[in-house]
């Protein structure tokens, strides 16, 4: 009866010795998991960020582009603009001139 006794009480401890490896291995997977979830998230944080800049810089590029655009037409528009101005201008001196002249 007392090696029935033993052989329980060692089969206890050892599963009690099972437990405590079982709750220590649980405990390193669960840390291991945290710190590959964190190192995936600074991954992912980092690939939108460099894909954000992309856009940004995308964006930055065709606003340039047509700004630049839109000036240019500006420029022409006034060029034009000019150049109305300047023939009226010789018109009205003309017209004035044949006015003075009594014409």
């Amino acid at each position: 009866m007392e090696d029935v006794i033993k052989r329980i009480v060692d089969a206890e401890k050892e599963a009690e010795e099972r437990i405590e490896r079982a709750k220590s291995e649980a405990k390193e997977l669960v840390l291991k998991a945290k710190e590959e979830a964190k190192a995936l998230e600074e991954k992912i944080i980092q690939e939108a960020q460099k894909e954000a800049e992309k856009l940004v810089e995308k964006a930055r590029v065709e606003g340039e582009e047509e700004a630049k655009k839109i000036l240019e037409e500006g420029e022409r528009e006034l060029e034009s603009l000019r150049a109305k101005a300047e023939s009226n201008f010789e018109s009205a001196i003309s017209s004035g001139i044949e006015l003075i002249r009594g014409g």
